[in-house]
């Protein structure tokens, strides 16, 4: 037990830091009568909670600082959501009873409450209303939720714009769009960064332009044919401005069936047009590639428009080069790229990037700065062990390519001085199959390996490639602590994920040590600068915070950080890590 001074402890401030907190009350006289005497209030705290208020104080290292509030508690009910980060104006926490209820906590730029407001939703938000997401736009905050018809056996979207100065509502809730039908549920693994969903069921992908001024909607109707090979997807478009007013949006009917297309993702350009990224085979055997070894599918992009019912196609085909992964957004010059991965051959691995941008009025795609990336050999091999380096070594001196296998793009950055950054993981979900006597178990095991960075100029030139080692497990199909976070700051880029301590300072030599899931482990953040160089630091070991830390669920908090709110033995705690 230890006693803490007023002045070093304002009554009004303890709820938010534990409300176990209790103020001495002594059945002694004679402690009664020294007590009165003193000039301090003496408060109980127990080790678990002073353990965390020690763990307030700022860590450092290089350029980065961690910070957490003071503990504090959501409403009896609430679940704790992912908090809203407003830059210099500070932090809001949501916590949501279904949608009900409400509870705001604000919280200032560097972690200190401020003030909270609990809100009833009654009249506000119907009934048939489920939480969706919070989503701030350019000018304006709003709560969407996704509204069911149960008996028309159909659903939609519906928004209600938050005041942050408030803490509250504005006005009632409105329906942005229904289905014609029931819309298909579909399972998505991983998370939250930029190119991550958050693990579980989805209905709906959301998508914000670049310029955070628009947004769209999009879902899937359950299929009527049960067969790929027949089926064409029924797909929901929806885009909107930051006002709620709808741009334009409906049902479109896929141009190709389930057993040829595989939608990949969208973008939603400036001008209010949404792009379709789709993996398209040649024909529904669905094999890779053609006898004489060519691919045997194409990526396409289908744009939709306000003015047309029917989408325009627009065909990318990598020469002879068999594309691995996609993502399509738009850059900051307005031109709709698609960036990924490539392959030499059919399914082998991965061996660059490739960045191609599409000219929409002439249905065509062009190399942009260049158009392929491939990964140097002795940044592959680096980090390996003797042996796993002596099998490359063996492989490429049969002349065979090395490249790198279940590479992700987790972000594609533009600096300040244009050039263009590419940030990729080696992400593996396996699942295992095990025949016993009773019965098939089925085991799932999530690996999140080493990071690659590729620098490309403003002219098209590769710059460098770096390979952070990183190896990570979990046994499960989630793996709430893999995987990593990235900010980008000027020319800088900042990595964040948890690692096993046996890292620090690991030689190109060595292999990198696992770091299993929720197994502790420190936080690195790493810097890669304009030139390359790769600086680690060490934001301490997670296990003094005495809570979860799942790198990958911060958000960005738009003041040159990332924050998450972290929940343990029914006490929160906001995170935020700083870059100087």
């Amino acid at each position: 037990m230890i006693l803490i001074e007023k002045s070093s402890l304002e009554l009004k401030d303890i709820k938010y830091r534990n409300r176990s907190l209790v103020i001495i009350k002594s059945q002694n006289k004679h402690k009664q009568q020294t007590m009165k005497k003193a000039t301090t209030i003496a408060v109980i705290l127990s080790f678990s909670a002073i353990t965390l208020l020690e763990a307030q104080l700022p860590t450092s290292s290089g350029v980065y600082t961690m910070k957490n509030s003071l503990p504090f508690e959501s409403p009896k009910g609430h679940k704790v959501m992912e908090p809203i980060g407003y830059g210099k104006d500070g932090i809001i926490q949501v916590n949501a009873k279904g949608v009900e209820s409400f509870s705001f906590q604000k919280f200032s730029s560097d972690l200190k409450f401020e003030k909270e407001n609990t809100v009833s939703t009654e009249g506000k938000i119907r009934e048939d209303n489920y939480y969706e997401r919070f989503i701030s736009t350019k000018n304006k905050t709003y709560l969407f939720t996704r509204e069911v018809k149960k008996e028309a056996k159909t659903e939609g979207i519906a928004a209600i714009e938050f005041q942050p100065q408030n803490l509250d509502f504005v006005g009632k809730s409105t329906s942005l769009f229904q289905s014609t039908d029931k819309v298909k549920t579909t399972r998505k693994a991983g998370v939250a960064i930029s190119f991550w969903s958050i693990g579980g069921t989805v209905n709906y992908d959301f998508v914000l332009s670049e310029d955070k001024t628009k947004f769209m909607y999009d879902y899937t109707l359950v299929p009527k044919e049960k067969k790929d090979k027949i089926n064409k997807d029924i797909i929901g478009l929806y885009a909107f401005d930051e006002n709620l007013n709808k741009l334009w949006g409906g049902e479109y009917k896929m141009p190709y069936t389930e057993a040829i297309m595989d939608n990949l993702g969208y973008t939603l350009s400036d001008d209010g047009k949404i792009y379709l990224l789709a993996k398209v085979f040649e024909n529904d055997e669905r094999k890779a590639k053609t006898k004489d070894g060519k691919p045997n599918y194409h990526f396409e992009v289908l744009v939709y428009s306000k003015d047309s019912k029917v989408a325009k196609p627009i065909e990318i085909k990598l020469d002879n080069y068999f594309p691995q992964d996609a993502y399509i957004y738009e850059d900051a010059t307005h031109n709709i790229v698609i960036a990924g991965f490539y392959s030499k051959s059919v399914n082998g691995s991965d061996d660059g990037a490739y960045m191609v941008k599409l000219d929409v009025e002439k249905g065509s795609v062009s190399k942009l700065n260049g158009g392929y990336y491939e990964i140097p050999s002795d940044v592959i091999k680096s980090f390996t062990s003797a042996r796993e380096k002596k099998k490359m070594d063996k492989k490429e001196s049969k002349g065979d390519d090395l490249g790198i296998y279940f590479l992700r793009l987790r972000n594609v950055y533009t600096t300040a001085s244009g050039s263009i950054k590419f940030i990729a993981e080696q992400y593996e979900e396996r699942i295992t199959y095990v025949y016993t006597s009773k019965g098939v178990q089925t085991k799932y095991d999530t690996y999140a390996e080493d990071i690659f960075v590729i620098s490309v100029d403003n002219k098209g030139k590769m710059e460098w490639v770096r390979k952070i080692p990183k190896s990570q497990h979990s046994g499960d199909w989630v793996g709430a602590s893999l995987s990593i976070n990235n900010l980008l700051t000027d020319n800088d880029l900042h990595i964040f994920f948890l690692d096993n301590l046996k890292n620090w300072n690991l030689p190109e030599t060595q292999a990198p040590k696992i770091h299993q899931d929720r197994k502790g482990g420190f936080l690195s953040a790493v810097t890669i600068d304009s030139k390359g160089t790769v600086t680690k630091n060490n934001l301490g070991d997670t296990k003094k915070f005495k809570t979860n830390f799942f790198i990958r669920y911060f958000v960005k908090g738009n003041n040159k950080n990332v924050i998450s709110t972290e929940r343990k033995k029914k006490k929160n705690i906001l995170f935020s890590i700083e870059v100087k």
